[in-house]
This record gives C-alpha cells, structure tokens and sequence, in this order.
C-alpha cells in the first residue's frame, strides 16, 4: 500500500511540475495552496497562542547538536536548523511542557524521538508506533542503548480500531501526540476517526507535520477543534497545534 501510494504520490507531482513548474530554486519544493481562515472550523485559544509563541521563543537556543552527530548519510546540521525544520520547536514544547507521556506516529530514522526524549522529565516515556521496527531503516539514528530508558517502539498499526483499543490506557494518558506518519490523505482521516473515541484523561496536545502539503490541507482545513498553524516556527512544510481536548 505504502509502494502504491508513493508512486501514484510521484506521477502526480510530476504531472503537475509539467504543467505548472515550481519556479522557485529551492533544494526541496512541494505543491499546496493558499486559502482564507474566514470561516476555517477551530481556532486558536489564548493558551494555545501563548504556548506557541513562548516554545518558539525558547526553541532558538535548544541544542540537539549530539544528536544531529549520529545522522549517517546528508548535513548532519539538518536537525539544528531553525526556523525551517521543527526538531527544536518538539524539543522546545517537551522542555516546557514536561508531559510525563508522548505519543508519536512515525519513527522512521528516529529525528524527532530522540529530540523530544531528550527533554522529557525523569520517568516520562515516548512510545512512537510505525509498521517498521526501527532497526529495519540503515539510516536510523537509533540503538538499542536508546530504549532502555524514556523510549519505546511499538509496531502497530494505529489505523485500525483494534491497535488503538489495545493501546487504549496509553492514548488515554497522553500528554501529546505527534502525528507525522504517511500524510496520504487517508490515513491521517483514519487517525482522527479513531481518537475521537479516546477518552483522555488529561489536556492532550497534538502536534500536526506536513499540514501545508496538498493531501493534508483539507484535513487540516476541517479540523474543527482549536487549533494553531504554526508553520513559521516549525517544518517548512507546515506545523499546526490543536488543542484537542
């Protein structure tokens, strides 16, 4: 599925690149649209304004520079840029948050885990879920020494209803859950389907990628509960916040 996807994703892109060049000489560039917020479903509470201006303000002088050394292939200053990236500002809000529980969807090669470990409190714990183990990626960052403490990976497909219950007590003790899975413009509609089941026990920020990319502007758009698109101080390809409970 994930194959199909992202060749079906590519033709796409390069139908469109033909018949609408990106003009802009950028080392990565990607379609969306601009749009209105009058009338946009949710919007941003005075806490959510306050914590976003207050993490990005603190992000500037977060320092991930042991972690961005174990990056293997590329610029291993890839995870300090900022604005541009949104590796400090996870950093940032875990710093300023102290969640005892993160949720994360998409390891990958373990960015963003490691950066939002590396400010979780004493005994808090960041469980990030993918389909693939971590140790099946050779560009992971990750070791085994990083799961032995604050770190968890589980790989369950938290699509379906049946992994979501059987990590029930978990989503309902989240302090935050980072969303940054396949952004195909299902899966995500599938996510949100399924948490709104879950009854948290406690304010649960989520923490939105990629919300500026074509198939996930509608799912953002429509997202009617506070929230904030913070995309200037997060991931070039967007960044949004919600509160969501």
């Amino acid at each position: 599925m994930c194959i199909m996807f992202k060749r079906k994703k590519w033709e796409a892109e390069e139908t469109l690149k033909r018949a609408c060049p990106i003009s802009v000489n950028a080392e990565d560039k990607r379609y969306s649209a601009l749009f209105s917020l009058l009338g946009q479903p949710g919007q941003p509470t005075k806490d959510l304004l306050q914590l976003a201006i207050s993490c990005a303000t603190d992000a500037i002088d977060i320092n991930l520079r042991d972690i961005s050394v174990r990056i293997k292939k590329g610029n291993p200053d890839y995870i300090s840029i900022y604005p541009g990236e949104h590796y400090k500002l996870l950093a940032s809000i875990i710093k300023k948050l102290q969640p005892a529980s993160v949720v994360e969807l998409g390891t990958h090669l373990g960015y963003s885990s490691l950066c939002m470990k590396k400010y979780m409190p004493m005994g808090g714990v960041v469980a990030t879920f993918d389909i693939i183990p971590w140790n099946h990626f050779d560009d992971t960052i990750l070791n085994k020494e990083d799961f032995e403490q604050g770190l968890v990976q589980y790989t369950d497909d938290l699509t379906n209803p049946l992994m979501v219950e059987k990590h029930k007590s978990l989503l309902e003790g989240a302090d935050i859950i980072f969303i940054d899975a396949l952004k195909d413009g299902v899966q995500e509609y599938k996510f949100l389907e399924n948490f709104s089941r879950i009854e948290f026990r406690k304010k649960c920020l989520f923490i939105f990628d990629d919300i500026r990319l074509w198939n996930m502007l509608d799912i953002w758009y429509n997202l009617d509960k506070p929230k904030l698109d913070i995309t200037s101080f997060g991931h070039w390809s967007g960044t949004g916040l919600v509160a969501w409970n």
